[in-house]
This record gives C-alpha cells, sequence and structure tokens, in this order.
C-alpha cells in the first residue's frame, strides 16, 4: 500500500521519542511502558517484503488505546475484544490472505500522546490499518494523520466531531452519538418530560452528546433548565447536583464516562433528586454494581448492554461472543468496549472480503459496500457513504437493579409506579 510521508523532521523527532517498544507473542496481554508509550503484539511472522497481496506477509493492524489512566479498564475490556476477533480471523485466513499483527499502544488518553503513536504506527510499524481509541478525542487529534497517509481506520469512539472532518479513510463502528440523542428525545417525549437539566463532562464526546440533547430537548419542546459541567479527575459533584436539583427539572441528562457514573448516580440520589436520568451511553455493568439502587430509573439507548451471567443474554451472536471472551480471559467483558473493538475488526475484514485486497483504498471501497453485516451492534450498513455504519439501536431502563427494555417497563406499569409516589 503506498502512502505518502509526513515531513522527515516530525518524524525523526516523533522516532527518537517513541524508540524502543516490547512485544509479546500471540495469545499473551504485556504492558510493559517505555517512555510515554506501551506496545502490545500479537506476531504471527515477518513484515519483510510484504506487498499488498502477498498471504505470505502479514497485516499489520495498530490500535493505541488509554490503558492507563482513568479509563485503564474500560480500554483493557476494548483490546480484549480486538485481540479475540484478530484471533478469529487469523483462523479463518486473515486479512486477503495475509495475518494480522496487532500492535497496539497506551494513549493515556492524551491527544499529544495520540499524536506522536499514529507517527509511530506510519513510519515505523507501518501499519496497514488501524482500530480506532476508545476516546474520541484521541480520534479527532490523529484522524488526519492516518487519512493523509491512506490507512483505513476503523473508529470506535462516540462523538460526531471527528466524523465531520470526511476523512476519507475513516469509517465508524460504533453508534454516533447524535443519533443516541434523537432517540433519547423521542423517549422523553413520549414520557411527558417538560424540563430537564444537563450534566456533562469536558472531553469532546460528552460535550458533542450534551450540545445536541440540548438542541434535540428544544426541538421536542422541553426546557433545558440548567448545563452543569465537571471535570475529569473530579469525584465532588454537590455543588452541580444541589444547582440541577434547584432548578427542578423532570429529569436529568447526564454526558458521562463509565469511571464516573455510579459517583453521579449516588449523589443526586443523596441529594434528593428522585426523577428519571438519561444517560449519554450504556450505563456500565460494573458502574450499576457500584451505583446499587441508586442507578434504578436511569434511562439510555445503546446498541449493546453488560452481562452478569451468560444465561442473560438472548441475543445468539452476542451470546456466542461472550462465551468466547469469558473461555478466553476468565471473566465476562466489564466494559462494552469489548463490543465495539470486535466489532471493529470484523468490520475491516468484511471490508477486504468484499474486495478481496489488503489495499488500503480497496477495503475501504470495500467496507462501503457492506449494507446487511450483523455484528453485536446490528446490521450495519455503510451505503450511505457518510462513514457511519449503526444508526438506530434499543432504549433500556434500570429497575430493579436490572437492565430492562423501555417499552416492557411501559407495558408493565413501571413509569406509572413512579409518576404515583
Amino acid at each position: 500500500m503506498k502512502r505518502r510521508l509526513l515531513a522527515g523532521c516530525m518524524a525523526a523527532a516523533m522516532l527518537v521519542s517513541l524508540a524502543g517498544c516490547s512485544s509479546a507473542e500471540t495469545g499473551k496481554t504485556e504492558g510493559n511502558t517505555t517512555g510515554n508509550s506501551t506496545e502490545v503484539s500479537s506476531e504471527t511472522g515477518t513484515t519483510e517484503g510484504k506487498s499488498d497481496n502477498d498471504p505470505g506477509g502479514e497485516f499489520v493492524l495498530g490500535s493505541p488505546q488509554p490503558l492507563t489512566g482513568v479509563n485503564a479498564q474500560a480500554a483493557q475490556a476494548t483490546l480484549n475484544g480486538i485481540q479475540l476477533a484478530v484471533e478469529e480471523v487469523n483462523a479463518s485466513g486473515g486479512i486477503a490472505g495475509r495475518q494480522i499483527k496487532l500492535v497496539s499502544y497506551d494513549d493515556q488518553g492524551s491527544p499529544e500522546e495520540a499524536v506522536k503513536i499514529a507517527n509511530k504506527m506510519i513510519e515505523v510499524d507501518k501499519v496497514d490499518g488501524v482500530i480506532g481509541p476508545l476516546l474520541s478525542t484521541c480520534q479527532m487529534a490523529q484522524g488526519t494523520l492516518l487519512n493523509d497517509a491512506g490507512i483505513p481506520t476503523v473508529a470506535i469512539g462516540l462523538s460526531p466531531s471527528f466524523m465531520q472532518n470526511n476523512w476519507e479513510y475513516v469509517v465508524r463502528s460504533s453508534l454516533n452519538s447524535d443519533y443516541v440523542m434523537k432517540i433519547l428525545a423521542e423517549n422523553m417525549t413520549q414520557l411527558e418530560i417538560k424540563s430537564l437539566a444537563i450534566f456533562s463532562g469536558q472531553d469532546d464526546s460528552s460535550k458533542a452528546a450534551s450540545n445536541a440533547m440540548k438542541t434535540e430537548a428544544e426541538k421536542a419542546g422541553i426546557k433545558v433548565t440548567t448545563t452543569e459541567t465537571y471535570v475529569d479527575g473530579d469525584t465532588d459533584f454537590s455543588g452541580q447536583a444541589a444547582k440541577i436539583i434547584n432548578t427542578n427539572p423532570d429529569a436529568v441528562f447526564v454526558a458521562s464516562y463509565a469511571n464516573v457514573q455510579p459517583i453521579i448516580a449516588k449523589q443526586l440520589r443523596q441529594f434528593g433528586f428522585e426523577g428519571l436520568c438519561f444517560n449519554k451511553e450504556l450505563f456500565q455493568a460494573d458502574s450499576l454494581k457500584v451505583a446499587g439502587e441508586a442507578a434504578n430509573n436511569w434511562i439510555f439507548a445503546y446498541p449493546y448492554i453488560s452481562y452478569e451471567n451468560i444465561e442473560d443474554c438472548d441475543i445468539p451472536n452476542m451470546k456466542e461472543f461472550i462465551t468466547k471472551y469469558q473461555e478466553k480471559y476468565g471473566e465476562l467483558p466489564s466494559h462494552e468496549g469489548a463490543m465495539r473493538g470486535y466489532d471493529a475488526v470484523m468490520v475491516l475484514w468484511k471490508g477486504a472480503e468484499n474486495s478481496g485486497s489488503a489495499d488500503g483504498k480497496a477495503i475501504l471501497e470495500g467496507i462501503n459496500k457492506i449494507s446487511d453485516f450483523e455484528g453485536l451492534a446490528g446490521t450495519f450498513d455503510y451505503t450511505a457513504g457518510d462513514g457511519e455504519g449503526i444508526r438506530t439501536c434499543n432504549s433500556y431502563v434500570i429497575s430493579g437493579e436490572k437492565y430492562v427494555l423501555l417499552d416492557n417497563w411501559l407495558k408493565e406499569g413501571g413509569y406509572e409506579a413512579i409518576k404515583s409516589k
């Protein structure tokens, strides 16, 4: 695959700062940190002399994730899902006959680190494809570099922002949060919500979701009583909770990452808010365990839910995935990033299958031909040409500390029981 080289001076500087990483053989995961980067490799051969359709070569797949910091647990689950998919694809013949070599780095959730890693993946690893980082801010930072190098990238972040750059070589396998906000606004209308307070983090994904929610709420005639914010690292939300409750909203919309979901839930309830809460994404299973009954009556719209037991899952391909995940890692996925990462690899593979080639441009053309691929998130369709593969999902409510389909909850009188209190 032909790639346009970045400016020599910039590449040289990045190579110096990122020189030297450790690798592991297939089936092992290591996190030996060198400088500001961590590499995890699944090695299956050598990259010497490979060509785009050389079945004896490798397909080098890069995936930077925030493997340290507040999002480390979610990132590890994501990487686990990616590794599981890589093993399945390799067992089925690889990408156009080439076995995948997975190389992953710790971007630390830092856009600056994401740029350094993107340069290293392009210039040193000479990646043939990339599964994007969990955090949208990092995807935004490295997207132009990967696009200009002609590297097919399957993004897994939720923010609409990075897809608005119209990067030719970047598609998404997760659900654009703008679509989720439309669904949640419809849920609010169905539930006769008249006023809404918004509480948001300041990362790109949360800000984008907050802004979109405000727009959709206003379109639906729902009054936004206040918009409160927090920054990563905050754990005391008492001031924001008090301000929110003083505006007397019918419901609260929260745009946050999983690591603060239970803290926000508990503090809102402790300060006396008993109404419905809406979340920008899945209220994670581990967050639900920590939040306990404070998570009840939280509503979200999402392609996946977390499972405490395999028997709880009644979706055949999802049940197959979580069973394989548990067999390999000894536990069920702690974060739905595992599903996002798995789907992303499968979308890349399907694109290569459609094109019959490991060439970057051919893979992208193959992905854009996908119209009915059944992934964990649902049916993928990229034929609209905007890089978005998933456009809808189910809505859920947490009731009795369990996930329940919102429509079923309404039919069973769950909302009526709340309103009668």
